[in-house]
């Protein structure tokens, strides 16, 4: 073999058993550089603050690499010494997979543990689990229970839930007074959720007083944290001057803000504006822009207006009966009769279809429409056989026992 050879042989061998090396050991940092000496000292010789300190190093990459592994390394020894936002913070690695195997029943077991000692962190986290039947049995009243006990901590996220729960009559008996307490005291430390929230029990005078004016001042305040929702709401107080004069530039604006971040409404009211021409000038393509963006959005009734329009041509869209029966079909599978009428018309040559829907919408109707549709239903359902009749009658009973919240 030649020197040349010999000393590229040499060279190759040379990479092939050098060792993988971390980051910290690429740049020439040592793992440990940047942490206090006096901390570091403390957590080897098992103090569970400084352990959690030093956790929270590597976690961050303060002073050192980010190394999510021996951040969970560290969190673990502090957690099993019963710190308890060690123990939520291990939840947390486990839910998310921060340097650990993601696990949901042992994010559960840690969140568990912090909660036991009143963490307010881990009674959430708990709490959101039994809610979502993430790593343990869904039990929403179990859930309801302990967002009581993260909330009488001050817990943002627990309060603004509550306050749901009450307004909505969610595993608690309805009491709109008890809601607007609990969103207040969220409103009150800057929530943007709940100022909205509290906001709309003002705008209409539930639970409290009816208070226009206070409802545009919570709205104003969410919606310049970005809450597309007090966006939106900010918005149609402006349009319809409830709390302030009407004003269709400021109408405009704030549904444009919610619509930057895709809200379904505000998408829909600004298609409305620019097909009135309210506010700006009429713009029927600009209308037809903010209505697909809305349909897309997975609102209903803009999805069901797409469809019309490609029926009808209005808009300025060309006549498509192909994306009129695709974007009927999304308004149908989420419930909207005219839809699902419209859709069994433009199917009327495949009466498995025309069963289905017209078994779903026939309900919903009355009078001479009803008529019409049952016996439409009735002459595609004589064009199947007794088993395909069957089978589409046990489809539609599966559909309307998971829409009934929704009829």
């Amino acid at each position: 073999m030649s020197e040349k050879w010999k000393k590229l042989a040499a060279l190759i061998f040379a990479f092939t058993v050098i060792p993988s090396v971390s980051p910290a050991q690429a740049t020439g940092l040592k793992p440990e550089k940047g942490i206090d000496p006096a901390v570091l000292a403390k957590a080897k010789s098992g103090d569970a603050e400084a352990q959690f300190r030093v956790a929270t190093n590597y976690r961050n990459g303060l002073g050192v690499h980010k190394d999510l592994v021996i951040a969970a390394s560290w969190l673990r020894k502090s957690a099993e010494q019963g710190l308890p936002n060690a123990q939520y913070d291990m939840g947390l690695c486990y839910s998310l997979g921060l340097g650990v195997k993601r696990d949901d029943a042992q994010a559960v077991i840690w969140y568990e543990k912090a909660a036991s000692q009143g963490q307010k962190d881990g009674l959430r986290a708990l709490a959101m689990s039994y809610e979502q039947g993430r790593g343990i049995p869904k039990d929403e009243k179990k859930a309801f229970e302990i967002f009581s006990r993260a909330a009488s901590l001050g817990d943002l996220y627990s309060e603004v839930q509550l306050g749901i729960d009450f307004e909505m009559g969610w595993h608690v008996q309805q009491d709109k007074k008890q809601a607007a307490e609990w969103y207040r005291k969220a409103a009150d430390q800057g929530d943007a959720r709940a100022q909205r929230n509290l906001g709309a029990l003002y705008e209409f005078g539930d639970g409290v007083p009816l208070d226009l004016a206070q409802a545009v001042e919570l709205y104003r305040k969410s919606a310049e944290q970005g809450f597309s929702s007090a966006q939106f709401s900010l918005g149609l107080c402006y349009e319809q001057g409830r709390g302030v004069p009407q004003d269709y530039a400021q109408a405009l604006a704030w549904y444009r803000k919610a619509a930057d971040q895709n809200h379904p409404n505000a998408l829909i009211n600004l298609s409305i504006l620019y097909d009135k021409g309210k506010g700006v000038p009429q713009d029927e393509r600009q209308a037809f822009e903010y209505i697909r963006r809305a349909a897309e959005a997975g609102a209903p009734e803009a999805q069901f207006q797409v469809a019309r329009d490609y029926i009808s041509g209005n808009q300025g869209v060309v006549q498509d009966e192909n994306l009129a029966a695709e974007w009927f079909r999304k308004a149908a599978e989420q419930g909207t009769v005219g839809a699902q009428v419209n859709l069994a018309t433009l199917l009327h040559d495949r009466p498995e279809e025309v069963y289905y829907w017209l078994t779903l919408a026939a309900p919903h109707l009355k009078g001479e429409t009803l008529e019409k549709i049952i016996k439409n239903r009735d002459e595609a359902a004589a064009a199947l056989p007794r088993a395909k009749r069957a089978e589409i009658d046990e489809r539609a009973e599966q559909w309307q026992a998971a829409h009934q919240t929704q009829q």
